[in-house]
């Protein structure tokens, strides 16, 4: 137990779980081995996969030609890397996942958010993989044995990819890890292929389909469906915002966050981006835009390349749903912090088997979920903003000991108002509202999108106006800092956290 000064809430700080680094504690620095080259396996092992390939469709199907999506490919991702990438820093300085450490900005109590969002997140985009690993197991399949389609057989494709997943979710870190430096190297070469193999038919200047007789552009104009296909690539790196500290909680706190940034930014920039294009690239050979994917994808490639689309179907499957999951668990074991990681992403993981099933079989509404998960990211950049900006504030100096203060009742220096940081709450949700008012995309339009004739601005100003809320309430009403006579990172017997004030004398 650590001491406090007078008045202040008692930190205990909960024992280590044998196995795993279950629960909220941090992972101890002698067993911090990662570095953040890992990056370079864990983005491509996670979108080189189905799962984020079929996304690249969608510029396509909205309409445009090939040039015109892929710049909007490359500059969604780009955007959406640069607001990810610098999120990397916390796993390293609190040496904890991100929804725990968010509780320096929200609140201990206020942490809540990142955890919800994380799990929606992780389980649409665990739905969305599954689905389209099971799908293409089937559909090749079919092509190859002439094996059954239909509900029954995508139901029994879905089960046995969704239970190794579960397998290697539940196991953990270390399984994870392996998993993807195999699959990495497996999807890329799965990746460029396709595109080998699809070369000879490829049209570079594939004007799109709206440009056909009949044809239209999902919003009516070249830069308003641009902006919406830019929007959705953004979504992309943007989506893992809160799954970044499962791993960077693993590199020693002294590691360099510039590298850490860096390398975090390049390898989801560089794999979003090959991943994309691939499904852009694949999708302009369709003779209509609105082919099942996969199905157009089994089609359009020669019978013998159908057995790599069976493999990876289901091998690309893991690591993508796999890092969905054991996100998705480690952030309610935070929640239900007296249970084992393991019996919480076993829990989670069967709730992920509900949701796919519902979704995939008895309402095939797989496409609305898919919508559903991009509109997300409204939620996701101002908690994204709020963070990026805290960090800034706090100089990257956290009291780890004191993101925990609610296993024993509450206190501490993140305890701010009740739990609750009411400056981030604030900042969060006007960003939200903000980011939902501007949406426009084919499955809802927001009211302030008349503002700019019907542009998408939903991410810009979702994040602009949480962080320079966020900014302006911490400049008039400043929150605690750690004093600079303290470490960052609380050892046994040092003074943790002052009393509930908002800030040291």
């Amino acid at each position: 137990m650590t001491t406090t000064p007078t008045g202040a809430a008692s930190i205990v700080t909960p024992p280590r779980a044998a196995v795993g680094h279950d629960g909220i504690a941090p992972v101890p620095e002698a067993e911090r081995t990662s570095s953040p080259a890992d990056f370079g396996w864990i983005w491509p092992s996670a979108q080189f996969s189905f799962g984020t390939v079929v996304l690249g469709a969608l510029p396509v199907v909205f309409g445009l030609g090939w040039w015109a999506s892929a710049s909007a490919i490359a500059v969604g991702v780009a955007v959406g890397s640069l607001l990810l990438a610098p999120l990397a820093r916390f796993g390293v300085r609190t040496g904890a996942n991100d929804p725990l450490a968010s509780g320096a900005h929200f609140g201990v109590r206020g942490r809540i958010v990142g955890n919800v969002i994380t799990v929606v997140t992780a389980l649409g985009f665990f739905a969305i993989a599954v689905w389209t690993g099971g799908t293409a197991v089937m559909v090749a399949g079919h092509r190859l044995l002439s094996t059954p389609t239909g509900p029954g057989a995508l139901t029994v494709a879905m089960g046995v990819t969704a239970a190794a997943v579960a397998l290697v979710a539940v196991r953990g870190h270390e399984t994870l890890v392996r998993t993807y430096r195999v699959t990495a190297i497996t999807g890329g070469i799965v990746l460029l292929g396709t595109v080998l193999v699809l070369a000879p038919r490829f049209d570079a200047g594939f004007a799109g389909h709206a440009a056909q007789p009949g044809g239209t552009l999902a919003l009516g104009s070249v830069l308003h469906t641009w902006l919406l296909a830019a929007t959705a690539a953004a979504a992309m790196p943007l989506s893992y915002a809160t799954f970044q500290g499962d791993y960077t909680r693993f590199m020693p706190s002294g590691t360099s966050t510039g590298r850490v940034v860096r390398a975090s930014g390049i390898s989801m920039f560089l794999s979003s981006l090959a991943a994309l294009l691939t499904g852009a690239y694949v999708t302009t050979l369709f003779p209509v835009p609105d082919v099942p994917w996969l199905q157009g994808l089994t089609d359009a490639v020669p019978g013998w390349f159908a057995v790599a689309v069976v493999v990876f179907g289901f091998a690309g499957t893991l690591p993508q749903a796999g890092l969905c999951l054991y996100a998705a668990g480690l952030s309610a074991n935070s929640v239900f912090w007296r249970a084992s990681r393991a019996g919480v992403t076993a829990v989670v993981a069967l709730l992920a088997a509900a949701v796919l099933y519902v979704g995939a079989v008895v309402y095939d509404a797989m496409d609305a979920m898919s919508a559903f998960v991009t509109l997300l990211l409204t939620v996701v950049a101002p908690w994204a903003a709020v963070l990026s900006v805290g960090y800034v504030l706090h100089r990257g100096r956290y009291d780890a000991e004191a993101l925990r203060t609610f296993t024993t009742g509450g206190g501490g220096r993140y305890w701010y108002a009740h739990g609750v940081n009411p400056r981030a709450a604030a900042a969060f949700a006007a960003g939200s509202a903000v980011g939902l008012l501007w949406v426009n995309n084919p499955l809802y339009t927001g009211p302030l999108t008349g503002l700019t004739d019907g542009v998408d601005l939903s991410l810009p100003a979702s994040f602009a106006v949480a962080a320079a809320l966020y900014a302006a309430l911490c400049r008039v009403w400043p929150e605690p800092l750690l004093p600079p006579h303290l470490p960052s990172f609380p050892g046994p017997g040092r003074a943790a956290a002052p009393p509930r004030g908002d800030t040291w004398p």
